[in-house]
C-alpha cells in the first residue's frame, strides 16, 4: 500500500482522510452568502470566529416558522435573521476573557436596539438598550466557560414608549 502524507494518516492499515482545506479560506468548510460575507469582514479563518465547524442549517422558531440560518465556528456562531432585516447577520464569540455580540446590516435605521444575553453562570441573563442605527456590538466579562447566548431586536422610541420588532433574532452562542 502507498500512503500519501497529504491525503491522510495510516492507522493499522486504515486510512483516515482529513477534509481538504478550501484554498481561498484555509478552512474545510467555506461560509457563503450573507454569513460568509460577514465572516470575511470579521477576519475570516484568522479572525474572531475562526473556521466553520458546521455547514449553515435552517432555524425554526415557535410562532415564527422558518426564521433563517445559523452556522457554528471554532469560537462562536453566526446567524442570518431575515425576519429582523433581510440582510441582518448576528455573531457571537468569546476571546480574551470577554463574550462579544455583533450585529450588522439591518434594512433600516432603528432608534435603539434591545440586546439580551444568558449563560450558565447567569441563567436569568440581562437586557440592555443600545444606541440605534443599523449595527452594533455588545460585550460582557466571561463568568462561565459554556458560552453566552445572545439575541437582539430593533425599536423606535415614540412619545408614549417604544415600538419594537415583534421577534428577537435567531440566538447565537459564543
Amino acid at each position: 500500500m502507498i500512503f500519501s502524507i497529504t491525503a491522510g494518516l495510516a492507522l493499522a492499515g486504515t486510512i483516515v482522510v482529513a477534509a481538504p482545506a478550501h484554498a481561498a479560506t484555509g478552512c474545510a468548510i467555506t461560509p457563503y452568502g450573507l454569513i460568509g460575507a460577514r465572516w470575511a469582514e470579521l477576519g475570516g479563518a484568522n479572525g474572531t470566529l475562526g473556521c466553520p465547524t458546521t455547514q449553515e442549517t435552517d432555524v425554526y422558531m415557535n410562532g415564527v416558522g422558518w426564521a433563517g440560518r445559523r452556522q457554528s465556528f471554532v469560537r462562536g456562531q453566526m446567524a442570518w435573521s431575515p425576519k429582523n432585516g433581510s440582510k441582518l447577520v448576528v455573531a457571537a464569540y468569546s476571546t480574551n476573557g470577554y463574550a462579544y455580540f455583533d450585529w450588522k446590516s439591518t434594512d433600516r435605521f432603528w432608534d435603539k436596539f434591545l440586546v439580551r444575553w444568558t449563560s450558565a453562570a447567569d441563567p436569568n441573563g440581562g437586557q440592555e438598550d443600545f444606541i440605534g442605527g443599523n449595527r452594533g456590538k455588545a460585550w460582557t466579562r466571561l463568568r462561565t466557560n459554556s458560552g453566552y447566548r445572545w439575541n437582539v431586536k430593533g425599536c423606535d422610541t415614540g412619545v408614549f414608549g417604544s415600538r419594537c420588532q415583534p421577534y428577537w433574532t435567531i440566538s447565537v452562542t459564543g
